[in-house]
């Protein structure tokens, strides 16, 4: 049996999906005690604590805190400094330390690493600060950012400090703003790993522990502190992969009734169809999500099949959507997508490939690379495939230069999950 939990500040809500495609559906509120102490008496109800547990699912989209704590200073590394410091991006009221250095998209050094410089700016930086490191080039060759990181970390060891380059995509501030986020989130992330961690570990010492992501996937619990970015925004996309269970849709498009909002999204191979990076305060991070749009009528014009709707019990739909098929469900569909989930991976990054044979060899090599950390996390490789495979141009860059994405999933597509229509299950709560 696996078991999806959707953790929110007042409530823990549990699926538990059996072997025979069967549900069981549990909720518990959140009370003075604590998310911890909520799991573990949720995880000690009849038919969850007497069961045999495969693997448990956590969605913590909703409890991630996102307002981080402590100061932030932003290391930038250039050959110079804007020339106008007036149109530089700004971090809030963050300070921002130049310094010279960076590479070329192949890896070259454009100018040496100013170090001495670093140096002597460091004690100006606060005790205990966080430091997000972005550097020129450091997707192909990240030298520079892991030598300031040094530095910093040999004049004060209580600084946190992210590496913009360990975030995907050709914008300096992009990967700069993902950095600044995911390391506010850290230290939330940390707490409740640890503490989620123990609670299952013992109830259920044989299971695997996983997270939910951005992309509608899951991947193990113990990668949540390093990168949580990539699982602070998974709820929708989780959500629309358990309405898709529900349907057992594997291919096509779907309606979701979330709330007050409709959203359209698609199901290609039992996975939600993704984007490179999500919108956020109307700016763009670097993690891959889901593709949901608000529907419209529009957008819905002309679209034969129609797509279903999945709402919950009760809910009233919009006049202008007309007939069509309505599955409606008492069922928490973030605690259902996080228990049909696929292991997912990606393999994202800048190469420099001369000719085809040249691009043929990085691709199989993402692609094994992919398939390897699948096996890693558990997944048996006969499940693992490979969902997306190609090669992107990189705009205004050198011919050489092009950005790889591989994106694998394991696991028993999505749409056969389920034992069927009307699939039986027990609400408790």
């Amino acid at each position: 049996m696996r078991i999806g939990i959707g953790v929110r500040h007042r409530r823990i809500a549990a699926v538990a999906l059996r072997p025979d495609g069967s549900l069981a559906a549990h909720e518990i509120p959140v009370t003075t005690d604590g998310v911890d102490a909520a799991l573990e008496r949720l995880l000690g109800r009849q038919g969850l604590a007497d069961a045999a547990v495969r693997s448990i699912a956590f969605d913590l989209s909703a409890v991630l805190d996102r307002t981080g704590a402590g100061p932030l200073t932003v290391v930038r590394i250039a050959p110079r400094p804007p020339v106008d410091r007036g149109d530089e991006p700004r971090v809030g009221d963050a300070p921002i330390l130049h310094v010279r250095g960076g590479h070329t998209t192949l890896g070259e050094e454009l100018t040496p690493f100013d170090a001495v410089g670093l140096r002597a700016a460091a004690p100006g930086i606060p005790a205990g600060s966080r430091v997000v490191i972005t550097g020129v080039g450091a997707l192909i060759n990240p030298s520079h950012e892991l030598a300031a990181g040094e530095i910093l970390l040999d004049h004060d060891a209580s600084l946190s400090v992210t590496f913009s380059h360990a975030f995907d995509g050709n914008s300096f501030a992009t990967r700069e703003r993902t950095a600044v986020l995911n390391s506010a989130l850290v230290p939330d992330a940390e707490a409740l790993a640890i503490s989620l961690a123990l609670v299952a570990g013992r109830r259920f010492p044989d299971a695997r522990l996983f997270v939910t992501r951005n992309d509608g996937g899951r991947v193990p619990l113990s990668r949540l502190p390093a990168t949580p970015v990539h699982s602070a925004f998974s709820g929708p996309s989780i959500e629309f992969l358990g309405a898709a269970a529900l349907c057992g849709l594997d291919e096509g498009d779907l309606l979701l009734a979330r709330g007050n909002d409709l959203v359209l999204g698609s199901l290609r191979a039992g996975a939600p169809a993704i984007v490179p990076q999500l919108g956020w305060g109307g700016a763009r991070l670097a993690t891959q999500a889901a593709h949901l749009v608000p529907a419209t009528e529009i957008l819905l014009n002309g679209r034969s099949p129609r797509p279903r709707l999945v709402r919950p019990r009760g809910a009233e739909s919009p006049e202008w959507l007309g007939g069509g098929e309505v599955v409606e469900t008492d069922l928490d569909l973030r605690a259902l997508g996080a228990a049909c989930a696929p292991l997912s991976d990606w393999a994202l990054g800048i190469v420099g490939a001369g000719n085809a044979d040249e691009m043929a060899h990085e691709l199989q090599a993402a692609e094994a690379r992919v398939r390897a950390r699948l096996a890693a996390f558990g997944a048996p490789p006969s499940t693992a495939r490979i969902l997306e495979s190609r090669f992107v141009a990189t705009t205004y860059e050198h011919a050489r230069v092009i950005s790889v994405r591989v994106h694998g999933v394991a696991g028993d597509p999505v749409g056969g999950l389920l034992a069927g229509e009307g699939t039986p299950h027990e609400v408790d709560g």
